[in-house]
């Protein structure tokens, strides 16, 4: 059998003493608050430019992995990934917007060996295709420079 909940509508014409709101007034006010502060209409924290490319690797075009671009100091926003498709080429986005922030970036590039059954079962991490120094933000010599526009950015790793 059904449980039956009966609502009382009489209680919803009552009226607030003066001064005191109502839950739909206050409600009301908690939206617009929450418009207000979330930024409708203000410029953004972190402006982004479309960044894409390809990556090779001793001239050969990677054909899986990713790309990571980290901000340098005075370059405000987080960082940005960008997947690396068959064909070597990737498209940056930050926070799942496309783009990379307008700055200067120091690029990390990740492509691992595929692991065998066992070792994804084992949680085995395999070993880098490209040599280490392009995986780690301390260690990368890449340096990109992210313009207001359009970015066509190849990454050539040796």
């Amino acid at each position: 059998m059904a449980d039956i909940l009966i609502v009382d509508d009489s209680l919803s014409d009552r009226s607030s003493p003066p001064g005191v709101s109502t839950s739909r007034e206050a409600s009301v006010v908690v939206l617009l608050l929450v418009a207000a502060l979330s930024g409708c209409g203000s410029k953004d924290p972190f402006p982004l430019a479309p960044v894409h490319g390809t990556v090779t690797y001793k001239g050969k075009l990677l054909e899986f992995g990713s790309v990571v671009f980290f901000p340098s100091k005075g370059t405000p926003g987080p960082l940005a990934v960008g997947p690396i498709s068959p064909d070597g080429s990737f498209r940056m986005t930050t926070v799942n917007r496309d783009g990379a922030a307008i700055g200067q970036h120091v690029v990390t590039v990740h492509c691992r060996r595929k692991p065998t059954p066992e070792e994804s079962r084992n949680l085995v991490v395999p070993e880098s295709l490209i040599p280490l120094q392009y995986t780690r933000e301390e260690q990368s010599p890449l340096a990109l420079q992210v313009e207001n526009g359009w970015n066509e950015l190849p990454i050539n790793l040796e």
